[in-house]
């Protein structure tokens, strides 16, 4: 008597058995889901990087749409942007991520050349800061404000502009989206 025959039918039956109790769905993996990298959606009161990108370009373009700058014309001066400050409680932030960001929509924008940190001649100097304040309700919502500021200087110092974006989080008992 042959009982390979049955031995494989009664593993398949175990195998199906146990399918019946913990079901497989096919294309899908459990608890974890693809986003729109677009999405503003999040699990705590942390920047994710849609928001670096967001913050970032909208204070740049804040700078570049300014009567300051527009008054350049078709001149393109030398720009120097400073290291980004970090003045928030959280060091884990991509501070590069957000230089990039601001480095990119310069570049783009065709407005002004930008030159090494080492360089002795230029025409201006950008410092950027992202800070940021916590509060706590009593429902134990917390609610974090991140600001960006762009600040333009002179070689001599003079500051002729200064630019912000702020962005508010807020993560509590309940689910804000």
């Amino acid at each position: 008597m042959n009982t390979r025959p049955t031995f494989a039918i009664a593993c398949a039956a175990a195998i199906l058995a146990g399918c019946q109790s913990n079901p497989v769905s096919f294309g899908k993996q459990a608890n974890v889901a693809v986003v729109d990298s677009s999405s503003r959606a999040h699990l705590q009161a942390e920047l994710t990087m849609a928001d670096y990108t967001e913050l970032a370009e909208m204070v740049t373009n804040k700078m570049l749409s300014s009567r300051f700058v527009k008054s350049w014309g078709k001149r393109k001066p030398r720009l120097i942007l400073a290291k980004l400050r970090n003045n928030t409680d959280n060091e884990n932030i991509r501070m590069a991520d957000i230089y990039d960001r601001i480095t990119e929509t310069l570049l783009n924008s065709g407005t002004v050349r930008l030159v090494d940190r080492s360089a002795t001649s230029f025409d201006y100097v950008v410092r950027s800061e992202l800070s940021s304040n916590r509060q706590y309700g009593a429902d134990g919502q917390e609610l974090v404000g991140y600001k960006l500021e762009l600040k333009m200087f002179t070689i001599d110092g003079e500051m002729k502009g200064q630019w912000s974006g702020t962005l508010t989080l807020a993560k509590g008992k309940k689910s804000f989206f």
